[in-house]
């Protein structure tokens, strides 16, 4: 069994293999050692358990095929119960199939035979036991299918013993038409033709596995290789695997354990089982043919630097089997972890000796740098510092190149090499953790920030303790001391002392003290103002930003266009100081009055006339910060196309900068924008990415549950997202982190409102409000939590909600007139009808809500559920037929936006308000859809299989099948099928 819980980039396949088998007989998956078919028998095996299918397993091994009958007892052993309930007297006829009147069980003779093979009897010798066990099995799998749908699952097919595959095949031929599967899993070479084909019955389908694409076996090593984002050796592991996610995982084990940690230029550690994939081949590697090969399998790049050998070396290193030709005729290693093994075969000196000629040869400067560091690692001090400095000079142009990850590696080099100026050691070490943050390495950063700490530099360890602020995520625990430390150390200097001001002030506006947050920022102001530091003015204003959209937001958007111009005039992120020299700009953020100077009426240093127009500069974190703060007013505002077209283009400059850990952050802005703009599908799958990226950067994962359950919300289910919201809570809250528990809470409150909790939901709901106000968070543009609280409230029937509710109500009111939030009204709106229908009205309440339903809305979302309430103030107010038009139009509209969890919630409005039990018993009346997943699931298909022949998600099976239990009472498969409705 493999230790992937799921197979990661295989959609397409198992939709292929569930068709298959659906359409009866068997599926053979075929592939070479570690390509994944056992990890895709396994997801089939579960997917086909939860559908009430029979399950039946043999795992077969090359050691065992000697052993004869193996396999059947395999199998069989694990139908004890099935052959149990056949030998007793009467069998429980609620465990049948409907379909069967009774089953008898099989005759003595046959069982005899059986009982052979599961060793409950001993053997004898009559001719006719061979035969008579053939037949066993074969009445045996009509026996078990009559109950219920078999999967004969056969792992390692091509080792199972030659007594059990005859069987087997026997029985193959001889089961068209009965509810069998067979899914066998066969490794095979490429080009080498299947041997297992005569195993699966009629007809039969074989399904190659493929390698599978760098992004995926990338994810696939974040996710269950233990290696974080961006880490250089993960990238290695993914060229080296040549897509085999099991040889990418037991790299990535070998890594784990390797006593020593392996850099990004060391050979990779390969596990004794890979290597004897290729002992030949490296037992043909003479010292010559090796010296040959050594350049090529050091070299980081394809370019002219990769010279392969010509002539006899080549012929002789194509008849070893260690190159091969590619489709285009020219050399290749024959398999990409022949590289590495080849790495790994030569001596230290020998790199050395490589190194220094490639760094002879080759053209890039970031290339040609690494490999003279790497030749000549204990370099003379003059000559070490040569080294230190072209290093320094590398790394600076692999962030202008967007390639955060290389320019950690090249930082770090320098500073190894700058042993004799350990101060300027220390600031290069930090340069190589801020890289590694950027490029989402935490530990190779917090490893940085440590060897930091340890030195002498006093503005470097500053930067150091700041750094890990960063790093610390949510667990804010250890922030004040580290804090008061960097506070301590940087003295007056302004340049450092506004770094630490930056970090006050985001402790304290984060949890919950704004007036002593603004205290901190106006200290940072005046100390930016000395610094001169314009990176470091845009930070200011960045944190302002979000304050002054609470206090005075008719400021806010100039202010914000202007900050966004001067940031994309900033020179890229190098760690060094920016301009000291410059005149200060305390304009640009006048703390007590106007954004960027609007009032005090001081430009800019870049806004002086004849200032020289700066070319298209790097990403730096102050310039994300502003653009994103745009974006957000924005959105609030309700220019959601603007919106739109800003985070896309930030997220592709993002990604293509290849700062993952600001990709992250991105990423949460990229979902919600999508998701007011009703773009479900978009926001789902950034909202997954996203969710993902915060979770492996850690510190805490509330984060990224959060972002989560909000992708579920979006284009999951609703069951999904309170899974996640509720683990959510739970992480924020023991990770002492106030924000992130307020937007968990309030996503579950929004899941409770899908499935109808209306208590649960008004509970979630105000816990979230009172949280966030008590961090400062008034704007309810913010996080859109009042229209669906008073709905809570109103519907929850508690003492005193409705009071309540109207309460909330008027204070949303005024505050949305205050900072103009046109597109809060709405909601606003819907939650009105909702308490006016609860005090007796539901007919007024619609017809109030019609009136100021626009014909479209900045949040299309929003209209939906307006149109959603409309329908049930109708239904109320008993006029069907306009409720009726109302969910329709519901309907379509959240799937116009490919919101699957409200339009599941629709539907199931629809159906109740068409639900009344039709004549004769025949149960209440279903959807289109309904109808449809249950015809499929009485004939025994499971979720994907009823996916795909629907051609909707597996989520979206799921989550109808569990309306209809709901609906109708019921707790299972078996509980729907036995229901009498109208089909």
């Amino acid at each position: 069994m493999g230790d992937m819980t799921a197979p990661l980039g295989r959609d397409e396949v198992l939709a292929r293999c569930g068709a298959g088998l659906a359409g009866g007989g068997g599926v053979l998956v075929t592939g070479p050692a570690g390509i994944g078919k056992t990890v895709l028998l396994d997801a089939v095996q579960a997917e086909a358990a939860r559908g009430g299918a029979l399950v039946l397993r043999s795992d077969s091994v090359a050691g065992e095929a000697g052993l004869p009958q193996l396999a059947l007892y395999d199998l069989f052993a694990g139908a004890r119960a099935e052959l149990a309930a056949m030998d007793a007297p009467a069998m429980d006829a609620s465990a049948m199939d409907a379909s069967a009147d009774s089953v008898e069980p099989l005759a003595p003779h046959l069982r005899a035979a059986l009982d052979v093979v599961l060793l409950r009897a001993p053997a004898d010798d009559r001719a006719d036991g061979e035969l008579a066990l053939r037949v066993a099995v074969l009445e045996l799998l009509r026996l078990l299918a009559a109950r219920r749908p078999v999967l004969l699952v056969l792992d390692d097919a091509h080792c199972l013993d030659p007594a059990s595959a005859r069987v087997l095949a026997f029985a193959a031929r001889r089961l068209g038409g009965e509810r069998v599967r067979v899914l066998a899993a066969e490794r095979l070479a490429a080009g080498a033709e299947p041997g297992c084909l005569d195993l699966l019955p009629a007809p039969g389908t074989e399904l190659a596995l493929d390698p599978l694409p760098p992004t995926v076996l990338g994810e696939l090593l974040r996710t269950r290789g233990g290696l974080g984002p961006g880490d250089p050796v993960a990238e290695r592991i993914e060229a080296a695997a040549g897509g085999n996610p099991g040889h990418a995982l037991d790299l990535a084990r070998a890594v784990r354990r390797s006593p020593v940690p392996v850099r990004a230029d060391d050979p990779l550690p390969v596990p004794r089982g890979l290597r004897e994939l290729f002992a030949e081949a490296l037992r043909a590697l003479s010292p010559d043919l090796l010296g040959t090969l050594l350049p090529v399998a050091v070299a980081t790049s394809a370019g002219p630097e990769r010279r392969w050998p010509t002539g006899p070396a080549l012929r002789e290193a194509l008849a070893a089997g260690l190159l091969a030709r590619a489709p285009g005729g020219e050399p290749c290693f024959a398999h990409p972890l022949l590289r590495e093994l080849v790495h790994a075969e030569a001596t230290v000196e020998q790199c050395r000796r490589c190194h220094a000629t490639l760094a002879e040869q080759v053209a890039d400067p970031l290339e040609r740098a690494r490999h003279r560091a790497l030749a000549d690692p204990e370099a003379e001090p003059e000559r070490a510092a040569q080294l230190a400095a072209e290093l320094a000079a590398a790394a600076e142009l692999a962030v202008r190149r967007g390639a955060p990850a290389q320019a950690a590696e090249l930082a770090q080099l320098a500073a190894e090499r700058t042993r004799h100026e350990p101060w300027l050691a220390a600031e290069r070490l930090l340069v190589a953790a801020r890289h590694a943050l950027d490029a989402g390495q935490t530990d190779r950063a917090e490893q940085a920030c440590a060897a930091v700490l340890r030195g002498a530099n006093r503005a470097a360890r500053v930067g150091a303790r700041l750094l890990l602020i960063e790093l610390a995520g949510g667990d804010r625990s250890g922030v004040p001391a580290l804090l008061d430390a960097a506070q301590a150390e940087a003295g007056d200097l302004p340049k450092l002392r506004t770094a630490v001001q930056l970090h006050r002030a985001e402790h304290a506006l984060s949890t919950g003290r704004r007036d002593q947050g603004l205290a901190e920022l106006a200290e940072a102001a005046r100390h930016a103002e000395r610094s001169g530091d314009l990176d470091q003015q845009l930070e200011v204003i960045a944190l302002r930003a979000p304050i002054e959209m609470q206090l005075r937001p008719d400021r806010v958007l100039p202010a914000l266009r202007r900050a966004a111009a001067l940031a994309a005039g900033l020179p890229g992120d190098s760690g060094q100081a920016k301009d000291s020299g410059r005149p200060g700009a305390v304009g640009l953020l006048d703390i007590g009055g106007e954004l960027l100077g609007t009032g005090a009426g001081r430009p800019g240093a870049l806004e002086r006339p004849g200032a020289p127009v700066r070319p298209a500069p790097a990403l730096t974190a102050a310039s994300i910060q502003i653009r994103s703060c745009l974006v957000v007013w924005l959105l609030r505002a309700g220019a959601v196309g603007e919106a739109i077209a800003e985070v896309n283009q930030l997220r592709e400059e993002v990604e293509r900068a290849g700062r993952v850990k600001d990709l992250a952050n991105v990423l949460h802005l990229v979902a919600s924008t999508h998701e007011r703009a009703g773009r479900c599908a978009q926001a789902y799958q950034a909202g997954r990415l996203g969710g993902r990226l915060r979770r492996e950067l850690g510190p805490t994962p509330a984060p990224g549950l959060v972002l989560s359950a909000a992708a579920e919300l979006n284009g999951g289910t609703a069951e999904c997202a309170t899974d996640l919201a509720t683990a959510a809570v739970r992480a924020a809250e023991a990770a002492g982190d106030v924000e992130w528990t307020a937007y968990a809470l309030g996503l579950l409150g929004r899941a409770d409102l899908l499935g109808d909790q209306f208590a649960r939901a008004a509970q979630h709901l105000g816990r979230c409000r009172s949280l966030l106000r008590g961090l400062g968070f008034t704007d309810p543009a913010l996080f859109l939590v009042d229209a669906d609280l008073i709905e809570a409230l109103a519907r929850s029937g508690a003492a005193g909600a409705a009071e309540r509710a109207w309460q909330l109500l008027a204070e949303a009111d005024a505050e949305t007139a205050r900072l103009d939030r046109q597109v809060l009204r709405l909601g606003l709106v819907r939650a009105r009808a909702v308490l006016t229908a609860r005090d007796g009205d539901p007919r007024g309440a619609a017809d109030e809500l019609r009136a100021q339903l626009p014909p479209a809305h900045p949040y299309p979302l929003e209209r939906a559920r307006a149109l959603l309430t409309l329908g049930d103030l109708e239904r109320r107010a008993r006029r069907r037929a306009a409720a009726r038009a109302d969910l329709r139009a519901a309907g379509e509209a959240f799937a116009a936006a490919h919101c699957l969890p409200w339009l599941a919630r629709t539907e199931d409005r629809l159906a109740r308000l068409d639900g009344l039990d039709g004549a004769g018993g025949t149960g209440p009346a279903l959807s289109e859809l309904e109808r449809q997943v249950v015809a499929l699931v009485r004939d025994g298909a499971t979720n994907r299989q009823v996916a795909l022949a629907l051609h909707v998600s597996v989520k979206s099976v799921e989550g109808t099948l569990t309306r209809l239990y709901r609906r109708l009472g019921v707790r299972d498969r078996a509980g729907l099928t036995a229901c009498r409705l109208a089909l």
